[in-house]
């Protein structure tokens, strides 16, 4: 059987840049873009636990990328990332969720990044430009019934060239 037209469409990569003004109802990210892979509804089984969720570290990080904060849980969380964050160039968030509702990263009241979390098959990504990170003490804003896992990271520093 071949696969129908939707099929192949769910299936595709959809990008968002909410920066640019595009706007996506299953992912929005404030100051980057936002990447989140589909999979057909009959495929998914809603995880119950953060450690069911994908990583959401789907490949290899570049030489030279630095952890700055890996974690999961369910509902409201935060971070203080240290403060080589607040000196680089950007900072690129990736995260996943299952739930009935949104999952927000929050610096002083402004949102940085968020996704409506569906049946946790997605993973999500959002860059961070130094602009936006005056602010190192980040928020997470979901419902009690959200689960999530989420990694934050720092690109490589370019050498003197």
């Amino acid at each position: 059987m071949k696969p129908s037209l939707l099929a192949v469409g769910l299936s595709a990569l959809v990008l968002v840049s909410a920066c640019s003004g595009g706007a996506h109802a299953r992912a929005t990210a404030t100051h980057g873009t936002t990447t989140k892979p589909s999979a057909p509804p009959s495929q998914a089984q809603t995880p119950t636990s953060p450690d069911r969720l994908p990583n959401p570290l789907q490949s290899p990080l570049p030489v030279g990328t630095k952890t700055l904060y890996t974690g999961s849980g369910h509902g409201a969380g935060g971070v203080t990332l240290p403060a080589s964050a607040g000196k680089a160039s950007s900072i690129t968030v990736r995260w996943t969720c299952a739930g009935p509702s949104k999952f927000d990263i929050v610096a002083t009241g402004k949102p940085l990044a968020g996704s409506q979390c569906g049946d946790g098959s997605g993973v999500f990504t959002a860059e961070i430009p130094h602009a936006h990170m005056r602010e190192l003490a980040w928020q997470f804003s979901a419902a009690d019934s959200v689960i999530w896992r989420i990694v934050v990271t720092q690109p490589p520093v370019a050498g003197p060239q």
